[in-house]
């Protein structure tokens, strides 16, 4: 009697996989959607500057272009440590954004002399 019984239409495996496939697409989409986002130091410097050092960043990056401090219309709140401890905010998405147009105007050889 199984011998009548037709196969089944749809490989499970094959549909599994592809379902995946589609879950995965959505997933990255969403993460690499930085829209409204926000960064501290840490996450700004590991995603954008290859973990250069925040000190690195901050004279190499904050210090040599102005116009990325949040005053000056950039991307970045409090860009120096301050004495009352504020913390420094990033734009993630602006950041990225800004990052790309002016990697090549970096000096990411340059080292920090004590």
């Amino acid at each position: 009697m199984q011998e009548n019984m037709p196969k089944n239409l749809i490989d499970i495996p094959s549909l599994t996989s592809f379902v995946k496939d589609i879950v995965r697409e959505v997933v990255k989409e969403d993460k690499d959607d930085l829209t409204g986002k926000t960064w501290n130091i840490n996450q700004f410097r590991k995603s954008c500057c290859r973990g250069k050092g925040d000190n690195w960043v901050r004279t190499f990056i904050f210090d040599e272009f102005p116009e990325v401090d949040y005053k000056n219309g950039g991307f970045v709140v409090n860009p120096r440590k301050t004495p009352e401890g504020k913390t420094t905010i990033i734009f993630a998405k602006e950041a990225c954004d800004w990052m790309e147009k002016h990697q090549h105007q970096i000096d990411w050889n340059a080292k920090i002399t004590n």
